[in-house]
């Protein structure tokens, strides 16, 4: 394929919104110098293609023939009574607004109001595309990036920053005199504030940091949806030219890949933040659930989680778990609740893996990249996010991805040589539905735009998708048809004697043509890969709690889930292709109750300070869990240099420390002796050091899970960490020695090893069969009982280790915590804090930590592809990829090459 920018300037006609783009241009609220200056230079190929792009990404794509309406809700309308639904209430269904616009197939909004959101939002755009226009040699050169290319601070870049910054704090300043006083509008103001010329060169400055993502953001837009726009044409060109050639050359191939396409497999790869697979098994399950049950106990138990010796504050809001009660000892079996996942369970419970894990911290900003892409964290080809934060001791920069830093993952992501699925299947039709790096998505529906509004306007991302998914598959149906058209009259074209050349050349002609009308519709057919993205049962878990009603009831997000499950499903039904997909979800994490709030700032640090008669200098980059962003600047950074502690919290789960005292080297992470003779910046020479390792596990007690430490340095390749916790006033110190794919664990002093619980049962799950009890025992013997710690080669592989913790209150947790420290930037001190606790949080749901409910991660598949005859034991989420791959191109997967980090379980469906 030829894809050109230089030679594709000019071919394009555009209409945004059915409109002509110089029509539209007129009907938006711009100033009049502006919109003078935007229709003069529409008359210019390289200015007018690549905006008009832009808006019909940003105007056809997300207004158009979709109404902003809750559409599951209106499903329940119809489905349910009022009376019944009257009992499912709760903050994110109510009654009250029972009322749902009647749903429309005109184009545009419904009211004056969204008519002037989306004609402000419009005009927005077209302000900063024209600001940056004429100034960013991306946007007017001939030449695409094969990769795009971010702001950096050099002269050229930053004249471009600031010609947009003024533009950016006009339009702040106008939005900030609509809102009333309060958080958000000091946050406004205090990035105006740093507007002025006097504040020009203060560090972290806001006003040029927001700017910078902004003028990030707003190119790789334009950018990338000129990229897929070049990307389908060059597509239809070359198959358009290999049909004709085939056709003369090779008519036999032209019929092999027609037979094909119509029997060619697809591949859908669902992810979902939050997704639990006890939870889901346990909701749809017909009898009494041991984990609904369990989890009903803890809710009645709440108390008994309470950890003692610290101060404890409580939650904001506490959760309505009614629905979760009715149901723990009675199932809800009603055909309209999860009807998607009852189906599943019952007819291809096959294809999902019993005991999914989520790696080591269980947070979605590490996760997510995994199972959407299949790579591994660290090293070559890995995706380079260790955590939802974390400092780069080699840049002196801290990273915290709620924010601005957010912008910054793709960089990352790429920088580190990662793969995604997109640039893998660069030559198969691709859609990406709401899910982040997607810059070779052959179609994409931007995961920040649903993120942004699809909280407020409910089904925003999933009913636009849809939309396109449904137009896509009428349109796989007259392909299908076309394709059968052709290989047709090409059998019947060769079978024409060479003895009629006028009837041979006719019949040669109007293939030809149809060869040309083919190739120019096919591409608008279903995708061969989709990767959607869901948000909103973790999004709404953390500020309910993650079994309230309005996750767990039938008018709960679960249920929502569930719906558009099935919407999609139909789509592909619909268009007589199911049987060629094999589908895959997986879930980042779980999430677990927090009925208890701890503070370590306040616990260790100020402890220290009061007890040590000193001042530490401890920096925290994050909010804690129901705080608003943080705005970090892009160049001009705050050096984390003269700090003695930085310190960040994630989803109440995770709470990483970074400390500075390795005696090789700033840059170079701690070990734990190190951490033991620790002194701060202000103390003297000879002034006693401080053992944070134990001043920390000490004074946390009970509210701490465990914390990790490095014990020796870790990589790859080796890693000794240590784990210590403080349990009924006895310190426990414990160890994980990984050499390769082998793992040792064992506790100080020959003591038995009791904080990864190896040796008790899983509570939620059900009590082991006599089977399971004896794979067990053996499996201990195997691994701990009978090891020999001086020989490596006797200690357990990563695979018996899996199939040990399965049997666990901790799947996979002796291989995730050995893999913490393979990236330099995880941490010196990871602390995971106990059930029913969570550290620097305001709301009632948590993940990053290390309980069941966390590690417990969905990953299923499904459809006519998957025939084993038994479920899967035990997997980690990052099989997800690598699994679709394998059906989708044939080619096999090996963990360790071509940036592949986990297995394909393709063979493990399909047996």
């Amino acid at each position: 394929m030829n894809v050109s920018a230089a030679t594709s300037r000019d071919i394009a006609l555009f209409t945004v919104g059915g409109v002509t783009l110089d029509a539209l241009v007129l009907t938006l609220p711009l100033d009049a110098n502006i919109k003078a200056r935007v229709i003069s230079q529409l008359s210019n190929p390289k200015y007018a293609i690549q905006l008009g792009h832009l808006l019909y990404g940003f105007y056809d794509r997300y207004t158009g023939e979709v109404v902003n309406e809750d559409i599951f809700k209106q499903h329940l309308l119809d489905t349910f009574s009022d009376a019944e639904l009257a009992q499912w209430q709760h903050s994110l269904f109510s009654l009250k607004e029972k009322k749902v616009e009647a749903k429309s197939s005109s184009h545009g909004p419904k009211t004056e109001e969204e008519a002037l959101l989306n004609r402000q939002f419009i005009a927005a755009l077209v302000t900063l595309y024209d600001a940056l226009f004429g100034k960013d040699k991306l946007l007017y050169g001939d030449e695409l990036p094969d990769q795009y290319q971010y702001l950096t601070d050099s002269k050229a870049d930053m004249e471009t920053v600031a010609t947009v910054q003024q533009v950016l704090i006009n339009m702040l300043t106008k939005y900030s005199e609509s809102l009333e006083e309060g958080d958000m509008k000091a946050a406004i103001l205090g990035i105006i504030d740093d507007a002025k010329p006097e504040n020009q060169t203060k560090e972290n400055n806001r006003a040029q940091a927001i700017t910078i993502s902004l003028v990030d953001f707003v190119r790789l837009n334009v950018l990338k949806g000129y990229r897929q726009y070049l990307l389908e044409g060059a597509k239809i060109d070359a198959l358009d030219q290999w049909m004709q050639d085939a056709l003369d050359d090779d008519p036999d191939a032209l019929l092999t890949y027609l037979s094909h396409q119509n029997t060619r497999p697809f591949a859908v790869q669902m992810t979902v933040d939050g997704l639990q697979q006890g939870l889901i098994q346990g909701l749809v399950s017909q009898q009494p659930s041991p984990f609904l049950q369990q989890v009903k106990r803890d809710e009645q138990n709440i108390e008994g989680f309470a950890p003692k010796g610290v101060e404890v504050t409580q939650t904001d809001h506490t959760p309505d778990n009614t629905f979760l009660f009715e149901i723990a000892e009675t199932p809800y079996s009603d055909p309209r609740y999860l009807p998607f996942f009852s189906r599943l369970y019952q007819e291809g419970a096959k294809g999902i893996v019993e005991y999914g894990v989520s790696t080591t911290p269980t947070i979605s900003v590490r996760n997510l990249p995994i199972i959407k892409t299949g790579a591994n964290v660290a090293g070559k080809g890995g995706t380079g996010i260790p955590n939802f934060h974390f400092v780069d001791r080699q840049q002196d920069r801290a990273y915290y991805f709620f924010g601005n830093d957010a912008i910054q993952l793709d960089p990352l992501f790429n920088g580190n040589g990662a793969k995604t699925q997109f640039e893998r299947l660069v030559p198969l039709v691709t859609l990406n539905c709401n899910a982040q790096y997607d810059w070779y998505a052959q179609s994409s529906y931007d995961p920040l735009i649903n993120l942004g509004l699809g909280e407020a306007i409910r089904d925003f991302g999933e009913q636009r998708c849809l939309k396109d998914l449904r137009k896509r598959g009428e349109i796989e149906v007259s392909l299908h048809a076309m394709r059968e058209g052709l290989i047709k009259d090409i059998q019947a074209y060769q079978n024409i004697t060479w003895w009629t050349p006028l009837t041979r050349t006719t019949k040669r002609l109007t293939i030809k043509d149809n060869l040309e009308d083919y190739a120019k519709l096919s591409q608008k057919g279903l995708p061969d890969f989709v990767l959607a993205y869901n948000p909103w049962a973790d999004h709404f878990a953390h500020f309910t709690g993650p079994f309230a009603d309005e996750i767990l009831a039938p008018t709960g997000e679960l249920n929502r889930l569930d719906f558009w499950l099935g919407e999609m499903e139909a789509v592909y039904r619909k268009a007589g292709v199911y049987d060629k997909v094999l589908w895959g979800m997986a879930g980042d994490h779980g999430l677990s109750p927090i009925y208890h709030i701890v503070s370590p700032e306040k616990e260790v640090f100020e402890g220290i300070e009061s007890e040590y008669d000193l001042s530490l200098r401890i920096r925290k980059i994050s909010s804690d869990e129901g705080e608003g962003p943080k705005i970090t600047h892009n160049f001009d950074y705050p050096s984390n240099k003269g700090i003695d502690v930085i310190v960040a919290s994630t989803a109440g789960g995770n709470y990483m420390m970074d400390l500075f005292n390795s005696e090789r080297g700033w840059e170079t992470q701690p070990l734990y002796r190190e951490l033991t003779f620790w002194k701060p910046l202000s103390v003297g020479k000879d002034d006693p050091a401080i053992d944070m390792v134990h001043e920390t596990a000490s004074r946390l007690g009970d509210s701490l899970d465990y914390l990790a430490v490095r014990e020796q340095d870790c990589s790859l390749s080796a890693c000794t960490l240590r784990l210590v916790a403080v349990k009924d006033g006895v310190r426990h110190d414990e160890f994980i020695t990984r050499q390769g794919d082998r793992a040792l664990y064992h506790a100080k002093n020959g003591q038995t090893p009791v904080l990864l619980n190896l040796y008790e049962s899983n509570p939620y799950a059900a009590v082991l069969n006599k089977s399971e009890q004896q794979e067990k025992s053996a499996l201990l013997d195997q691994c701990m009982n009978k090891v020999d710690a001086a020989n490596p080669q006797t200690w357990c592989d990563e695979r018996t280790w899996q199939q040990l913790t399965r049997l666990t209150p901790r799947p996979d947790s002796v291989n995730q915590l050995s893999h913490l420290y393979d990236e330099d930037r995880a941490g010196s001190i990871n602390l995971f804090p106990a059930m029913g606790v969570g550290y620097n949080t305001k709301v009632p749901g948590r993940h990053a930590g290390e309980h069941f409910h966390e590690k417990d991660a969905f990953i299923g598949f499904w459809g006519t592809p998957v025939t084993s005859d038994k479920r899967i034991p035990t997997a980690v989420n990052g099989s997800l990829a690598p699994t679709l791959y394998e059906y989708l191109s044939g080619k096999p997967v090996k963990v360790g090459e071509d940036g592949w980090g986990f297995p394909s379980l393709l063979e493990n469906i399909s047996k």
